[in-house]
């Protein structure tokens, strides 16, 4: 799979009330047909673009002359925040501004003041062509199925909801025990990215994205492979994920210390916990490309819940330092979960829905996925599918652990050397007072089996609840 892009970072606000991400009744299908999409966003028919263009999906774009010159549209469209920001395998990734009242202490400070008293917010803008076989998609691939397309719905919109009621509990156990949010703690609860909307669109790519892409070319050349999209059809379908910006990918993130390092394996452990114990969730494909990470100017803490584990029988609240870095889990393509509909979201169900076993997955059949050389991505695919035993539709807890390992090897061996150093200090001083008087050579090869002996702790757990009792994350004490 390749990776996204993105750059800017989200923030959060103080504002105390909830706006969840709204999830229509999302039953397993294995039969997708486009009304089933369509009934996904809340649509009955797609929007069209030729009449509606971009505004039609809440985004903001400037009014223009259409006799402006076309080196001055460039200038207004990307001075508004209209930009190409990334690209994948099956989809083209964008920045725009987005109307919004937010109402989560969450998006509040992600957005700036407009016109009238409303708040506008940068968003990114994933559009996936879908549908027809006849075109292939950016990268000459075949487009996205429906099916697979209607998984990657249901797993964005319940990983956004689940997030966003978790940070709700946060608030109430808080408020509970009375005890106020500080400052500079925030209600994190979970970090996948946040859907304000999906919508499906139909028609030939709006200009205002084709000038987005041109400044993406020109500006990025080695990085755009993608080919122009201006060659879509009337009857062409997309589908438009409005989602959060994250920050960039962790693979250009600059990550220097243990600290910096550890606060984002917490973080995404913490998060897949809390998703497999709620939807028995498997990500699939959490290579660093798929995790974005924010950068702060101050030192927030983040709230979470901590699993019960041994003699804790309930949640225990933790407050963890962030080290000025917040990661985001994005692109649920190849994601197996569990969705939990709410009674009252239902208001016709097939005759075959269980809600026991309402199980979103995609069948890995792809041999070429399992077949890559020249970076452990590829042997965590392996990994899985032996772990998995071709069976994906069942729960293989264990596949979140492998990737949680990968992202550990690949920061450890990868970005700053310091980390390591600082690391192998933090061994060292789990040795003890019996090699407090031994040479530098013997303290050194004891700190290394520390080191050793705690990744594959790490390696052999059975689930990322596991993950966060190892003694390397330093969560439960005693």
């Amino acid at each position: 799979m390749r990776r996204s892009l993105a750059k800017d970072p989200a923030t959060y606000s103080t504002d105390p009330e909830i706006e969840e991400t709204k999830v229509p009744f999302l039953p397993a299908r294995r039969h997708v047909q486009k009304s089933h999409i369509l009934a996904a966003c809340g649509q009955t028919a797609p929007i069209d673009w030729a009449s509606g263009g971009l505004q039609a999906c809440g985004i903001l774009l400037p009014s223009l002359d259409p006799s402006t010159p076309q080196d001055q549209l460039h200038e207004i469209e990307s001075n508004a925040g209209l930009c190409k920001i990334g690209e994948a395998t099956y989809s083209e990734v964008f920045s725009a501004q987005w109307r919004y009242v937010p109402r989560t202490r969450y998006d509040k400070f992600n957005s700036k003041k407009g016109a009238k008293g409303e708040r506008l917010m940068q968003v990114a803008l994933k559009i996936i062509p879908f549908g027809n076989s006849s075109v292939k998609s950016g990268t000459g691939e075949s487009q996205t199925t429906l099916r697979d397309l209607y998984q990657e719905i249901g797993a964005t919109l319940a990983l956004s909801r689940l997030s966003e009621r978790e940070r709700g509990k946060l608030q109430e156990a808080r408020m509970q025990v009375k005890m106020p949010l500080k400052p500079k703690e925030r209600e994190l609860g979970a970090n996948f990215v946040k859907a304000f909307r999906v919508c499906i669109c139909q028609g030939p790519l709006p200009d205002p994205l084709l000038r987005a892409w041109d400044r993406w070319k020109s500006e990025y050349p080695d990085l755009c492979e993608n080919i122009r999209p201006d060659y879509y059809p009337p009857s062409q379908l997309f589908a438009v994920f409005v989602l959060e910006m994250g920050g960039e990918t962790l693979e250009n993130a600059l990550v220097s210390t243990w600290k910096e390092a550890r606060s984002i394996i917490r973080q995404l452990a913490l998060s897949m916990a809390l998703a497999e114990r709620n939807n028995r969730f498997e990500h699939r494909d959490l290579h660093w490309g798929n995790i974005m990470v924010t950068r702060y100017s101050s030192n927030l803490t983040f709230l979470y819940q901590l699993p019960p584990t041994g003699s804790r029988l309930k949640s225990t609240l933790i407050s963890i330092p962030s080290y000025k870095v917040r990661c985001t889990i994005i692109d649920y393509t190849l994601s197996r979960l569990h969705i939990d509909n709410d009674a009252n979201d239902a208001t016709s169900k097939p005759s075959s829905y269980d809600p026991s076993n309402n199980v979103f997955y995609v069948a890995l059949k792809d041999e070429s996925l399992f077949q890559g050389e020249g970076d452990i991505q590829f042997d965590v695919y392996r990994q899985m599918r032996t772990c998995a035993k071709n069976n994906w539709e069942g729960f293989h807890p264990h596949t979140n652990v492998l990737w949680l390992t990968y992202v550990l090897q690949k920061i450890l061996t990868t970005k700053s050397p310091a980390i390591r150093d600082e690391l192998m200090a933090v061994a060292e001083s789990k040795l003890g007072p019996a090699f407090e008087n031994v040479s530098v050579d013997v303290k050194r090869a004891a700190s290394q089996e520390v080191l050793r002996r705690w990744m594959r702790e790490f390696a052999q757990c059975e689930s990322s609840s596991q993950v966060l009792q190892c003694a390397m994350l330093d969560l439960y004490k005693s």
